[in-house]
Protein backbone atom coordinates (compact mmCIF):
# COMPACT_ATOMS: atom_id res chain seq x y z
CA UNK A 1 0.00 0.00 0.00
CA UNK A 2 1.66 3.31 -1.09
CA UNK A 3 2.23 6.04 1.68
CA UNK A 4 -0.55 8.73 1.84
CA UNK A 5 2.27 11.38 1.87
CA UNK A 6 3.74 10.11 -1.18
CA UNK A 7 0.93 10.35 -3.38
CA UNK A 8 -0.40 13.33 -2.01
CA UNK A 9 3.34 14.70 -3.49
CA UNK A 10 2.54 13.43 -6.99
CA UNK A 11 -0.24 14.59 -7.66
CA UNK A 12 1.26 18.24 -7.07
CA UNK A 13 3.93 17.59 -9.66
CA UNK A 14 4.20 20.95 -11.79
CA UNK A 15 2.11 23.41 -9.80
CA UNK A 16 5.31 24.85 -9.26
CA UNK A 17 5.91 25.00 -13.28
CA UNK A 18 2.19 26.40 -13.51
CA UNK A 19 2.51 29.07 -11.03
CA UNK A 20 5.65 30.14 -12.47
CA UNK A 21 4.49 30.79 -15.80
CA UNK A 22 1.58 32.29 -14.84
CA UNK A 23 3.58 34.95 -12.54
CA UNK A 24 6.15 35.55 -14.49
CA UNK A 25 4.58 38.08 -17.54
CA UNK A 26 3.41 40.45 -14.40
CA UNK A 27 6.11 40.09 -12.88
CA UNK A 28 8.40 41.67 -15.66
CA UNK A 29 5.36 44.00 -16.94
CA UNK A 30 5.89 45.66 -13.30
CA UNK A 31 9.41 45.55 -13.30
CA UNK A 32 9.96 47.08 -17.30
CA UNK A 33 6.89 49.86 -15.61
CA UNK A 34 9.74 50.01 -12.94
CA UNK A 35 12.20 50.68 -15.01
CA UNK A 36 10.18 52.77 -17.66
CA UNK A 37 8.90 55.87 -14.57
CA UNK A 38 12.51 55.95 -13.44
CA UNK A 39 13.99 56.57 -16.89
CA UNK A 40 10.88 59.13 -17.55
CA UNK A 41 11.92 60.88 -13.63
CA UNK A 42 15.31 61.15 -15.00
CA UNK A 43 14.49 62.87 -18.05
CA UNK A 44 12.47 65.22 -16.19
CA UNK A 45 15.20 66.21 -14.18
CA UNK A 46 17.35 66.48 -17.00
CA UNK A 47 14.94 68.93 -18.33
CA UNK A 48 14.41 71.34 -15.48
CA UNK A 49 18.41 70.73 -15.05
CA UNK A 50 18.59 72.14 -19.13
CA UNK A 51 15.84 75.10 -18.42
CA UNK A 52 18.06 76.19 -15.47
CA UNK A 53 21.03 76.05 -17.51
CA UNK A 54 19.43 77.97 -20.15
CA UNK A 55 17.51 80.54 -18.02
CA UNK A 56 21.11 81.29 -16.52
CA UNK A 57 22.51 81.81 -19.97
CA UNK A 58 19.64 84.05 -21.34
CA UNK A 59 19.95 86.10 -18.25
CA UNK A 60 23.72 86.78 -18.67
CA UNK A 61 23.18 87.41 -22.65
CA UNK A 62 24.98 83.86 -23.55
CA UNK A 63 24.00 81.54 -26.11
CA UNK A 64 21.02 78.98 -25.14
CA UNK A 65 21.68 75.71 -24.59
CA UNK A 66 20.15 73.55 -27.58
CA UNK A 67 16.19 72.43 -26.85
CA UNK A 68 15.67 75.54 -24.54
CA UNK A 69 14.06 79.28 -26.09
CA UNK A 70 13.34 82.37 -24.53
CA UNK A 71 9.29 82.79 -23.89
CA UNK A 72 8.53 86.51 -23.48
CA UNK A 73 10.98 89.02 -23.71
CA UNK A 74 14.93 88.83 -23.15
CA UNK A 75 17.36 90.15 -20.87
CA UNK A 76 17.72 94.37 -22.52
CA UNK A 77 21.27 95.16 -23.04
CA UNK A 78 22.51 96.24 -20.00
CA UNK A 79 22.15 94.33 -16.81
CA UNK A 80 18.58 95.06 -15.20
CA UNK A 81 17.78 92.98 -11.73
CA UNK A 82 14.46 94.46 -11.92
CA UNK A 83 13.92 92.42 -14.94
CA UNK A 84 13.51 89.13 -15.25
CA UNK A 85 13.90 86.25 -18.44
CA UNK A 86 11.72 82.79 -19.04
CA UNK A 87 13.09 80.28 -20.24
CA UNK A 88 11.82 77.08 -21.64
CA UNK A 89 13.39 73.46 -22.36
CA UNK A 90 11.10 70.46 -24.03
CA UNK A 91 12.66 67.20 -24.63
CA UNK A 92 10.77 64.00 -25.47
CA UNK A 93 10.76 60.20 -23.85
CA UNK A 94 9.65 57.37 -25.58
CA UNK A 95 8.00 55.01 -23.17
CA UNK A 96 7.99 51.72 -24.12
CA UNK A 97 6.35 48.60 -21.21
CA UNK A 98 6.18 45.01 -22.85
CA UNK A 99 2.37 43.66 -23.69
CA UNK A 100 1.49 47.97 -24.00
CA UNK A 101 1.11 50.44 -26.78
CA UNK A 102 4.40 52.47 -27.04
CA UNK A 103 3.67 56.34 -26.99
CA UNK A 104 5.98 59.91 -26.91
CA UNK A 105 5.40 61.87 -23.69
CA UNK A 106 6.63 65.66 -24.22
CA UNK A 107 8.41 67.06 -21.08
CA UNK A 108 8.41 71.09 -20.82
CA UNK A 109 9.75 72.93 -18.16
CA UNK A 110 9.75 76.53 -17.54
CA UNK A 111 12.55 78.14 -15.50
CA UNK A 112 12.20 82.35 -14.63
CA UNK A 113 15.54 84.42 -13.48
CA UNK A 114 16.76 87.75 -12.68
CA UNK A 115 18.34 89.09 -15.83
CA UNK A 116 21.91 90.18 -15.31
CA UNK A 117 22.56 86.90 -12.88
Amino acid sequence: MPHPLRSRARRDDGVVALEFVLLVPALLIVLFGIVTIAGLYASVVQTTGLARDGARSASLRLSLPAKTAVVGAACPATPDPTKNVTVRATDTYLVQIPFSPSFTKTITKDVTMRCGG
